[in-house]
């Protein structure tokens, strides 16, 4: 049998290899930089889109965003309110289909205004530039085809939705429409 002094010292070395060293955050490890309100409502308004699209509907985040934004903003309408593009996947039983779900805003609420379908394996750019220079934004949203490089369409808006204006298909290297 062991001594009280064995047992006891038994149970210390079990509640320290059980109980975690117990050393507290560092201060500094434990500060986080405010979150802005313009941060706050980008977060809230990401949260409202990605309820709108379809349930097995997962975000992409097209390459070449900024810091990683899944959303995009811009004025379609020329009404100085943006619309916003979210581009997603979506797994069907006929396969995974690519899409894009053009929203506006009426009366503090979202709606999608418009969807389309996309092609390839992923999304590169997804922007609303002013492609004509008319002053009004188009959407462009450029797709990734793998090995044959990018394809690109580009949207304006009309009373009807979205009206392709331009294709380009298989050209490599970045996008820049701005």
């Amino acid at each position: 049998m062991l001594s009280k002094l064995g047992r006891t010292g038994m149970i210390l070395m079990l509640s320290g290899l059980l109980g975690g060293c117990g050393i507290p955050a560092m201060p500094a490890d434990m500060i986080r930089p405010p979150v802005s309100a313009s941060r706050l409502q980008q977060d809230n308004t990401s949260r409202e889109l990605i309820q709108l699209l379809p349930k097995q509907a997962q975000v992409i985040v097209p390459m070449q965003s900024n810091l990683g934004q899944t959303i995009s903003y811009g004025d379609m309408d020329g009404d100085g309110v943006d619309e916003a593009v979210v581009v997603y996947e979506e797994n069907l039983p006929s396969g995974r289909a690519l899409k894009a779900a053009l929203f506006r805003q009426q009366n503090d609420r979202w709606q999608i205004l418009s969807e389309i379908k996309g092609f390839g394996y992923g999304v590169e750019y997804a922007g609303f530039p002013d492609t004509n220079r008319d002053g009004r934004s188009e959407l462009a949203l450029s797709w990734s085809l793998g090995e044959a490089g990018n394809g690109l369409d580009i949207y304006e808006l009309d009373d009807n939705g979205l009206r392709l204006v331009k294709k380009k298909q298989e050209f490599r290297g970045k996008v820049e429409l701005d």
